[in-house]
């Protein structure tokens, strides 16, 4: 717990000068399939309760903060409201990386703008990786949400895997092993609950190496998704008849299936 306290202590700085919060509220909960603490930092309001300020998830196994949100630094954007540039918010988005993480090698990826669900507010979501090397992550393992008004940092995401070195596997199965386990799965699989009525397999293509972060998707019925993140054979594969390709998870170093991702729908874009 004081590990927790400590790290969450030396975190808030960097979001914002500001005193410590009168109260800080621990309580244990699974975050993304792992044991963690969150805390939320509490400040006295007009009536003396407590107002939250920010909330942290510190993981347990890695030891370090996998996510901070900063509430002051929500979205307060009024309608008509100018935003700030693109290019702008990617130095902000550098900037902000190099002070949560420093020392890191992160790059930055991409940048999204999201408008909040039911009201003006707009964040931009700035993703990062970094020079992996021997295995790369399938998604950016480090996410910023940026106050587009502003460009305050109001949240930020890490993958636990990325935190802590990942445990690689001792023996690698080869890549044409996990196309066709891939596609014996996908032969011996029901697919339609998923893809509608006549669903089959048309064909896998090249797989890909990736650490990937299991989901449990199309897997076996009560099969149990793996908590921890994993390298993984990511398999391409398409139906019949065409269309988007999805991806499967397969486990680079025992051949289970770990999930996978679905292909774009019709008309998304």
């Amino acid at each position: 717990m004081q590990r927790a306290l400590r790290a969450v202590a030396e975190l808030r700085p960097r979001f914002e000068k500001a005193p410590a919060p009168t109260e800080d509220r621990a309580q244990a909960l699974t975050w993304r399939g792992r044991p963690a603490l969150e805390i939320e930092g509490r400040a006295a309001g007009p009536g003396g309760a407590g107002t939250l300020r920010d909330s942290a998830i510190f993981d347990l196994g890695s030891g370090r903060i996998a996510s901070f949100t900063w509430f002051p630094h929500a979205s307060a954007r009024r309608a008509g409201e100018a935003i700030i540039s693109l290019s702008e918010v990617s130095s902000r988005a550098e900037a902000h990386a190099r002070s949560l993480f420093p020392g890191s090698d992160l790059h930055l990826e991409g940048i999204e703008r999201q408008r909040e669900s039911g009201g003006e507010g707009v964040y931009y979501e700035a993703s990062f990786a970094f020079p992996s090397g021997e295995f790369p992550f399938l998604q950016p393992p480090v996410r910023l949400l940026l106050d587009a008004s502003t460009g305050n940092l109001f949240r930020f995401d890490a993958e636990p895997a990325w935190l802590a070195p990942l445990r690689l596997p001792a023996a690698h199965l080869s890549r044409r092993a996990a196309e066709r386990v891939a596609a014996a799965t996908l032969r011996s699989r029901d697919l339609a609950p998923v893809f509608g009525a006549g669903a089959a397999l048309g064909k896998v293509a090249a797989a890909e190496l990736f650490v990937v972060q299991p989901n449990g998707w199309l897997a076996a019925p009560g099969a149990a998704a793996e908590p921890d993140a994993r390298v993984a054979w990511v398999v391409p594969f398409s139906l019949a008849g065409g269309g988007a390709p999805h991806r499967l998870f397969v486990d680079a170093a025992t051949g289970r299936l770990l999930g996978g991702l679905p292909g774009a729908p019709p008309g998304a874009r």
